[in-house]
């Protein structure tokens, strides 16, 4: 049954295309039907499966194909052992099949729109990638993955992090004096916000209790900065004190090494393996470096930064996190990758 799952997309394609030699587009759309027959066949009364196995055949076979005939053989190779690597990462670390295709399967796409013109097979391909994405992100909401054990989770919080790669790209349109005291005014809001907080007791008593509904201060900042404040300000000084590529590096270990690190270490993390007031796990930091290793893969491969620097900040900014540093993790982070970044740019 799981080979036929599997096989019966790309048998519908080839009948489509090898018997009634039809278009591309019909020979897609062919195989678009089989998935959508397996997910509402009617003689179960449109009550079938999900489909993943269908669009899992096709999409490897897409793959090889756009990969063999667009990309040169080191280009695959390279890719192949990235994604091999982050794959068994992942796996290994939270033994969950959805979670993995909710981490890998962007990553693939972000993969395939650099390396891959834009064409009827991406497009295809892209759509694939999103189906088995939906479906994994929506069994994992049916099983409750994500959800907030204790008053300091604010799951909100974490997933907007990656809001703040809007500053590289405004770096594309304006100066950096512009950008820079953009970063600076946000940092600079979030500051006053606790600076009044921390000493109006009815302002702090407003905002941790009669709002606390909506979570804005998790339960340990009611008497002292928040993240927020520390992680703008983290972005700040990083922004004014290195280059441009490695600012990209340390805003990307901060922000997505940190956000892998919470979500494995909250819903998978086993084994700890720091005990402080915020406890570490080893599949947290595991997670923590996967991230860090694929923005260096990302900014090797679109000339950024070169392999070696992004690797070893990766691994600092790695250890920087996993150690029970007394700075807070969101300046010591990307300010001691940074430094590091920078020292082997310049030597």
């Amino acid at each position: 049954t799981a080979a036929y799952d599997t096989t019966k997309g790309l048998l519908s394609m080839a009948i489509a295309s090898n018997i009634f030699h039809t278009s591309k587009l019909v020979v897609y759309l062919s195989g678009v039907a089989a998935i959508f027959g397996h997910v509402f066949p009617f003689y179960l009364k449109f009550r079938g499966g999900r489909g993943v196995a269908t669009t899992t055949g096709i999409l490897i076979f897409m793959l090889g194909k756009i990969s063999l005939s667009v990309l040169k053989f080191d280009t695959i190779l390279s890719d192949l052992l990235f994604m091999t690597f982050l794959t068994l990462s992942i796996y290994i670390t939270t033994k969950d099949e959805n979670f993995l295709a909710v981490t890998i399967l962007p990553v693939l796409c972000a993969l395939l729109i650099i390396r891959v013109p834009l064409s009827l097979d991406l497009a295809f391909i892209l759509f694939l990638i999103l189906y088995a994405f939906f479906v994994s992100s929506m069994n994992m909401k049916k099983m409750r993955i994500f959800k907030e054990k204790d008053a300091n989770i604010i799951t909100w919080r974490i997933l907007i992090r990656p809001a703040a790669i809007s500053f590289p790209i405004l770096h594309l349109f304006i100066s950096r004096a512009s950008l820079t005291l953009l970063i600076g005014i946000s940092w600079g809001i979030a500051f006053l916000m606790d600076f009044v907080r921390l000493f109006w007791a009815r302002a702090n008593e407003f905002l941790m209790k009669r709002l606390k509904k909506f979570r804005i201060y998790k339960a340990k900042e009611e008497k002292r900065f928040s993240s927020i404040t520390t992680f703008l300000m983290g972005v700040f000084l990083s922004y004014l004190l290195f280059e441009e590529s490695i600012f990209v590096a340390c805003l990307g270990f901060l922000i997505f090494g940190d956000m892998m690190a919470k979500i494995i270490g909250i819903n998978y993390g086993r084994k700890h393996i720091v005990r402080s007031e915020q406890v570490k796990t080893l599949e947290g930091t595991a997670g923590f470096f996967a991230a860090a290793f694929t923005i260096s893969y990302f900014l090797w491969i679109t000339n950024i930064l070169p392999i070696h620097t992004g690797l070893v900040g990766a691994a600092i900014a790695t250890l920087v996190e996993f150690l029970p540093i007394p700075v807070d993790d969101n300046v010591s982070v990307p300010i001691l990758s940074g430094s590091v970044m920078m020292l082997m740019s310049n030597f």
